[in-house]
C-alpha cells in the first residue's frame, strides 16, 4: 500500500532480482516504510531496524527503484562510503599548490573551462605575487588564440622557456588543427626551471589526446547561479561605459544582465528547463545591449521633438526574440518560454520593482532597481540574491531539484554501462581495433535472456496471427494499424534473427560478418543499433529499454489493435498512443479520416481536448473522439475537482498519469476553442506531448485549461507518452 503506483513496476523487477527482500526487509510493513518514501532525503532516513539488514549497494538499487529523484544523491553517499572520504568534492584549486608542488617547466598545465569561466585574470594577479615573493624577474604573457596568431604563441614560448617566464594560451578549441604542432614545439623545450606553460580550453569532442595525455587537466567552472553570472556580468563591464547616458539606459542594460543569467541558468535543468543546450553566450547579451543603448538614444530624440514617451519596449522585445536569443532557439515550446521572459522583463512597470509583479510566483526584478547610472548601486542589488538558486527563482515548478537529480543520476548509470563495456571488450567497445569474441557471451547474455523473455512471455501470443495488406477502401486509421504492426513484425524478425545469429557466433556455429560484429559494439555498450530504429523514430536509445519497448508494441498491436480494426467502434476503447511505433501518425490519420467523415479538407481542423467525455459528444461536429490514457504529466499538478492543470508542491510527484483525455479533430470555423471544460473563467495553454521525458522527440501538442497559461510556460509543463521511454 506505501509503494506509489508509478514505482510499482520498478520493486517488481527488485524483487525478481532479490526474491527474499519482503522478508528480509520488512516491506509489507506500512509504518516502516510509509514515512521513508515520502522522506526528503530518504539515502537518510532508512529505520534503523532494516538499515542493517540492507548492504550499502541494495539501498542505492531500491532508491533507485522508488525514488530515483535521491538516486543523485544516494550514489554519492555510496561512493563516499565505499571510498571512506567525507566528500567527493575536490579540493578549492590552489595555483599556489600547483605551481609548488603538482608541475614543473616541462608539464603543460591544461584548464578545460566551461562557457564564461575564464582563469587566466586569476593567473595573471597570482604570477604579479608569485613575482613578488620568490622570482623577480618572472614575467606573465597571455595571448588568445583564434584571430590568426599561431606563429606568434610558439614565437612566445620559446622565448619565455629561455628566459623562465610564464605563457597562457587561451581558447585552444578555436584552434584545434593547430594544437598537434603546439604540442610537438612543448615537447621539444629544454626549457628554465621556472618556465610554466598554461593553456585553456573548452571542451571540444575533437581535442587532441595526446596533449591530453602528456598535460595536467584540470576543470575551472564558472560558479553556477544568477547572482554569480551577474557579478561576472559586471566585473567585466566598464564603469564608464554602463554609466554613459541616462538612468533608463544603465537600468534596462541591468535588466538585459539579469535576463541573461536567467537564460543560461536555466540551462541547469535541462531538459525541462530548456529541451536542449542551447549557445546563449556573451555575444548575446553585447548585442541586447548595443540595441538597448541606440532604442533609448532614439527614444531621447524622439521625446525632445515631442513624438515619444521613452524606450520602445516592442521593438526591444522583437528584436530579441527574432534576432538574438530567440534566434538560437528550434524548440517551439522552447520559443514560447524566451517570449513570455522577454514580456515580462522588458517593460515600464518592471523599472518599478518587484512590487508590480507582487500577484506573480516569480518576482522580475527580484529587488528595487535603482535609479542611478553608478554600477555600484547596481552590484549591491546583486549581492542581496542567495547564493544557490532554487527552481522557483526561475518560475520552474518547486520540485524541479527533484527531477534534476533524476537526470544526472540517468547520466551516471548510462556512463556506467559504457565504462562497463569498454572494460571487458578487446577494443573498448569502440569502432576498431581486435574483437573479443568470447567475450560477447558475457557482455550480450542478458540481452539474450531478456529477449527470450519477451520472445516467450508476449510474441508467443501474436506469433501465429498474420497482417493483411493494406486496401484502397481501408479508412486511414485502419491502414496505420496495419502498417504499424506489419513494420513492428518485421523489426522483431529481425531482431530476433540479430541475436540468434551473435549467439551463434559465440558458440562457434556460424561465422562473424562486419554488420554482425558491429550490431553487437552497439549492444555491448547499451546503445541501438542504428539499422534498428529506421522503421521507429522515436526508439529508446538503451539497448534494454528498446527490446522491452519492442514486445510491448508488437503485442499490443497484433494481439490488441488487429482485432480493433475489424469492428465498427475501434476508437471507442481508451486508446494508448504508446501502443504504437508511430503516435503521430496515428494523429494524423486519425485527423485524415475525420475530415473525410466532415467533408472538409484537412487543413480547416485543430485538435480539440477535455478531461470531459460527453462535451466532445456531438457525432456532427466531432465524429471520431478517441479517449486517449496514460498521458503523464510533468512540470505541475493536475487539480482532479477542478479538471485544471495548476502549481505543484514542493513534495509532488515528479510526475502523475492524468485521467483519460478525450481528443477530436474539429472544424477551427465550427469550434474556435481547443480547450472544452466545465471550468469557471480557467485560462488554457498549449501543452507539448514528447514520447519521452527526454524531450527529443515531440509528437504533437494539445490545449488544456488551466489557473494561469504564463505559469505554465514558464513551469515548462509537458505531457509524455511514457516515463521509461520504453
Amino acid at each position: 500500500l506505501w509503494c506509489p503506483i508509478e514505482r510499482q513496476q520498478s520493486l517488481q523487477l527488485l524483487r525478481a532480482a532479490y526474491p527474499r527482500i519482503d522478508d528480509h526487509w520488512q516491506l509489507q510493513k506500512d509504518s516502516l516504510w510509509q514515512p521513508w518514501v515520502v522522506s526528503d532525503k530518504c539515502e537518510e532516513s532508512f529505520d534503523p531496524s532494516v538499515y542493517s539488514r540492507m548492504s550499502a549497494f541494495q539501498r542505492v538499487l531500491l532508491i533507485q527503484a522508488l525514488r530515483p529523484d535521491r538516486l543523485e544523491s544516494a550514489l554519492t553517499q555510496f561512493s563516499c562510503e565505499a571510498m571512506g572520504v567525507s566528500s567527493l568534492s575536490p579540493p578549492a584549486l590552489s595555483l599556489q599548490r600547483l605551481q609548488g608542488e603538482e608541475t614543473h617547466s616541462k608539464l603543460p598545465i591544461l584548464f578545460i573551462t566551461t562557457p564564461g569561466a575564464d582563469p587566466s585574470q586569476e593567473l595573471e594577479e597570482f604570477a604579479k605575487q608569485y613575482a613578488q615573493e620568490s622570482c623577480p624577474s618572472l614575467k606573465f604573457h597571455a595571448i588568445s588564440m583564434g584571430g590568426g596568431q599561431n606563429d606568434d604563441a610558439l614565437r612566445l614560448i620559446q622565448e619565455a622557456a629561455k628566459n623562465g617566464d610564464w605563457v597562457c594560451l587561451k581558447n585552444l578549441h578555436l584552434v584545434i588543427s593547430w594544437v598537434p604542432l603546439l604540442e610537438k614545439e612543448i615537447k621539444s623545450l629544454e626549457p628554465h626551471k621556472d618556465f610554466r606553460c598554461w593553456l585553456t580550453t573548452e571542451p571540444h569532442a575533437k581535442f587532441p589526446p595526446i596533449l591530453l595525455e602528456t598535460a595536467l587537466k584540470i576543470t575551472y567552472e564558472a560558479p553556477p547561479g544568477v547572482k554569480k553570472n551577474m557579478l561576472r556580468t559586471l566585473e567585466s563591464w566598464n564603469e564608464n561605459w554602463f554609466g554613459m547616458g541616462n538612468e533608463i539606459r544603465s537600468q534596462v542594460i541591468f535588466l538585459c544582465a539579469h535576463f541573461h543569467a536567467i537564460m543560461q541558468e536555466r540551462r541547469t535543468y535541462i531538459p525541462q528547463g530548456w529541451t536542449k543546450f542551447y549557445e546563449f553566450s556573451q555575444s548575446d547579451l553585447q548585442s541586447a545591449c548595443e540595441t538597448v543603448s541606440i532604442l533609448v538614444k532614439a527614444g531621447d530624440v524622439a521625446k525632445q521633438a515631442g513624438n515619444g514617451i521613452g524606450i520602445d519596449w516592442a521593438t526591444l522585445i522583437g528584436v530579441m526574440e527574432l534576432a538574438i536569443y530567440g534566434s538560437r532557439v528550434d524548440n517551439e515550446f522552447d520559443s514560447k518560454l524566451v517570449k513570455e521572459y522577454l514580456g515580462m522583463f522588458f517593460k515600464s512597470d518592471t523599472l518599478d520593482g518587484p512590487r508590480k509583479n507582487a500577484n506573480s510566483a516569480i518576482q522580475i526584478p527580484p529587488f528595487d532597481i535603482p535609479g542611478s547610472t553608478h554600477m555600484a548601486d547596481f552590484r549591491a542589488r546583486v549581492e542581496q540574491l542567495p547564493d544557490l538558486d532554487n527552481p522557483q527563482s526561475f518560475g520552474m515548478a518547486p520540485n524541479a531539484d527533484r527531477s534534476l537529480q533524476r537526470i544526472n543520476s540517468t547520466k551516471v548509470i548510462a556512463m556506467l554501462r559504457t565504462l562497463a563495456a569498454a572494460g571487458g571488450s578487446a577494443d573498448g567497445g569502440g569502432g576498431g581495433g581486435n574483437v573479443d569474441i568470447k567475450a560477447w557471451k558475457a557482455q550480450l547474455g542478458p540481452l539474450f535472456q531478456l529477449w527470450d523473455t519477451v520472445s516467450k512471455t508476449q510474441l508467443s501470443k501474436v506469433k501465429s496471427i498474420e497482417v493483411r495488406n493494406v486496401t484502397p477502401d481501408d479508412p486511414p486509421v485502419v491502414a496505420f494499424v496495419l502498417m504499424d504492426s506489419m513494420e513492428a513484425g518485421k523489426l522483431g524478425d529481425r531482431i530476433s534473427n540479430s541475436l540468434t545469429t551473435m549467439q551463434k557466433v559465440i558458440a562457434g556455429t556460424a561465422l562473424s560478418t562486419p554488420d554482425i560484429i558491429a550490431e553487437a559494439k552497439f549492444l555491448i555498450r547499451s546503445e541501438v543499433p542504428p539499422a534498428w530504429t529506421a522503421t521507429w523514430p522515436s526508439a529508446p536509445e538503451d539497448a534494454t529499454v528498446f527490446l522491452q519497448g519492442l514486445g510491448k508494441r508488437i503485442e499490443a498491436l497484433k494481439g490488441d489493435w488487429l482485432k480493433r480494426i475489424t469492428t465498427r467502434n475501434a476508437l471507442e476503447q481508451p486508446v494508448a498512443l504508446s501502443d504504437f511505433l508511430r503516435p503521430d501518425v496515428f494523429l494524423n490519420a486519425l485527423r485524415q479520416q475525420t475530415a473525410r467523415s466532415l467533408a472538409v479538407s484537412i487543413d480547416s481542423l485543430h485538435l480539440v481536448a477535455s478531461f470531459e467525455q460527453h462535451l466532445l459528444s456531438d457525432a456532427s461536429m466531432s465524429p471520431l473522439p478517441v479517449n486517449v490514457q496514460g498521458l503523464i504529466l510533468e512540470g505541475c499538478s493536475f487539480d482532479e475537482a477542478k479538471r485544471l492543470l495548476v502549481e505543484g508542491q514542493r513534495n509532488s510527484p515528479l510526475t502523475s498519469v492524468l485521467p483519460p483525455l478525450t481528443v477530436a479533430w474539429m472544424a477551427r470555423a465550427a469550434h474556435p476553442d481547443r480547450a472544452v471544460s466545465s471550468a469557471k473563467s480557467a485560462m488554457s495553454v498549449s501543452m507539448p506531448i514528447y514520447v519521452a521525458l527526454s524531450r527529443e522527440r515531440l509528437i504533437g501538442e494539445v490545449v488544456l485549461h488551466t489557473d494561469s497559461s504564463r505559469q505554465r510556460i514558464l513551469n515548462a509543463a509537458a505531457l509524455f507518452l511514457t516515463e521509461s521511454a520504453t
